[in-house]
């Protein structure tokens, strides 16, 4: 991308520099023009011809140098000159010749309209007012003369131009916000669509060819970027997920808040250069940065991500970073709940690793173990006891069958559990015969619904994972021969409730999940899983004649 490679905004302000420098050279020399026939007609000659002349020169330059870098970027120094000249020609024009300080006092509106924004143009329409209304009279004292209705009309068309800037400013606001806003709720193609609709907005508002957002999450070592322009055609679909790769920590540092129109990690020799802010010299490559603003986005204190926005065509000022830092906050609130997400993700592959390792250990590992040693005790017996070598034989053929039941079984529940949208309750029922075909104990699904119960369906797979545990504890501890399932929807919560006739916990009593907590019983990745869904727990015991397991979510936490 070269430096002139802008969006389609910064090229319109492009434009809009060219115009204004056509308009402004037509103005002057309008002024020269009229200025030198008074002279040819035997008026003496004035100083405002000489500052005419002049700025006919400086409006010549500008047209023909507007190219150069350091007069893009000296857009306000352009309008403070422009100012001057105008105040210039009040001072030194006569009352009637005021109609050429009027066509100027037009164009400085214009031209803060178009090239600043709203303070620009009310600080400009202030002072101009006072020069403006005023002009030279001559006579002893030198009085100052004023129009009111020159006063009204000039405080009118600044006042309505700088509500109107404004009120832009205000609606880009809020297109930032309703695309951030609907972020939760949505699948991971829609959010990255969301956020880089926002990050478009954001681009135009401030000018500038590129905004880029980041965030991270070290703990998961999880780092991502969303950018606009996105990096794919337009015809191709979103991606799955936000740019996640870890080549991004090098946008994670301590030093975020910036403004720069050099950001060259190097001088002209080569040396580095010790800069007041952290940009990676891979994201100066990357994204062919010339100048930027960053914003560092902050949860506690601590950085949690950045907003950047790179090559302003009026180069990198306070004014923009004042305003990124306004508009930081809408950003924060969307990095923080992909963050969230994100941890709740992680947290949740974790205690599945965990669950997982204990369930490993408990069954098949423990199985191929003791395997293993009868395996050991039979080749002893082969020389001396070949008939009892074969019995234990024997045994060991039943117990592999075991052991590869067990190995399915423990397969299956490693299989993600399909959720359905539109009928959870049909899930539940596939999730139950699947449990009655690898175990072999009954089932009955009490308390059916005549509709589909519906529920978000990843959130719903909690529930699910949940009833599959719960099921699978009572498979593989409880010896039971029977068991009522049931998955019902009541007013705002989701009800399940297991009983079986098995034996029972180790304990006996109805305990609640503060309960079960605060004396370490009952089964963890269950507990675990209902806490996370904010809802409650109520397990009761009867060794010997079996367990009730009731569980409530609110539908509320669903939604979430």
């Amino acid at each position: 991308m070269s430096v002139d490679a802008f969006t389609d905004e910064v090229v319109l302000h492009q434009r809009r520099f060219l115009h204004l420098a056509v308009l402004r050279l037509s103005i002057v020399l309008g002024y020269v023009a009229v200025q030198t026939v008074a002279v040819y007609d035997g008026q003496p000659a004035s100083l405002s011809l000489l500052a005419g002349s002049l700025f006919a020169f400086y409006s010549a330059a500008l047209l023909l140098y507007r190219r150069i870098p350091l007069i893009r970027r000296s857009a306000a120094a352009i309008l403070l000159i422009d100012l001057a000249v105008m105040v210039l020609l009040v001072l030194l024009t006569s009352g009637a010749e005021l109609g050429v300080p009027l066509l100027m006092f037009y164009f400085l509106i214009i031209e803060a309209a178009l090239l600043h924004g709203v303070k620009e143009v009310l600080i400009l329409t202030s002072v101009s007012v006072v020069f403006y209304g005023a002009w030279l009279t001559g006579g002893d004292g030198n009085e100052f003369r004023f129009s009111f209705s020159s006063f009204m009309f000039m405080l009118v068309v600044g006042g309505a131009l700088g509500y109107y800037f404004t009120f832009q400013a205000q609606r880009a606001e809020r297109r930032i916000s309703d695309r951030l806003i609907r972020l939760p709720g949505m699948s991971e193609p829609d959010k990255v669509v969301a956020a880089e609709e926002a990050l478009r907005e954001l681009a135009l508002q401030l000018g500038c060819s590129r905004a880029v957002l980041a965030f991270w999450d070290p703990a998961s070592d999880y780092y991502a970027v969303v950018q606009h322009p996105p990096q794919r055609g337009p015809s191709d679909p979103p991606p799955a997920e936000f740019d996640n790769r870890s080549e991004w920590a090098c946008m994670a540092g301590k030093r975020l808040e910036f403004h720069s129109n050099d950001v060259s990690p190097t001088d002209k020799e080569g040396k580095k250069i010790e800069r007041d802010f952290d940009l990676h010299p891979y994201v100066i490559q990357r994204f062919e940065v010339y100048n930027a603003v960053g914003c560092g986005l902050y949860e506690n204190d601590r950085p949690i991500g950045r907003l950047l926005l790179i090559n302003s065509v009026r180069g990198a000022r306070g004014a923009d970073y004042r305003r990124l830092q306004d508009f930081a906050s809408l950003f924060r609130e969307a990095a923080r709940y992909v963050l969230t997400v994100r941890r709740a993700e992680h947290a949740s592959q974790e205690r599945e690793r965990v669950r997982i390792a204990h369930d490993l250990h408990d069954g098949p590992l423990q199985s191929i173990i003791s395997f293993e040693m009868r395996l050991q005790i039979i080749r002893k017996l082969q020389e001396r006891n070949p008939e009892l070598a074969e019995q234990e034989f024997q045994a060991l053929s039943e117990m592999a069958g075991k052991m590869v039941a067990e190995m399915r079984t423990f397969v299956h529940r490693m299989r993600p559990i399909e959720s359905e949208d539109s009928s959870l309750s049909a899930s539940a029922r596939r999730l139950v015969e699947g449990f009655q075909k690898e175990s072999g104990v009954a089932v009955t699904i009490m308390g059916e619904q005549n509709g589909a119960l519906s529920v978000p369906g990843r959130l719903g797979g909690e529930v699910l994972k949940i009833a599959r545990e719960a099921l699978h504890n009572v498979y593989k501890h409880s010896q039971a021969t029977h068991v009522l399932f049931s998955l019902e929807k009541k007013l705002d919560q989701l009800n399940l409730a297991i009983d079986d006739n098995g034996s029972g916990f180790g304990f006996g009593g109805r305990f609640s999940l503060e309960e079960l907590d605060a004396l370490q019983m009952g089964p963890r990745s269950i507990k675990q899983r209902v806490h996370s869904l904010g809802g409650d727990l109520t397990l009761e015991s009867n060794p010997g004649q079996g367990s009730n397991l009731r569980i409530s979510v609110p539908l509320l936490s669903l939604r979430a």
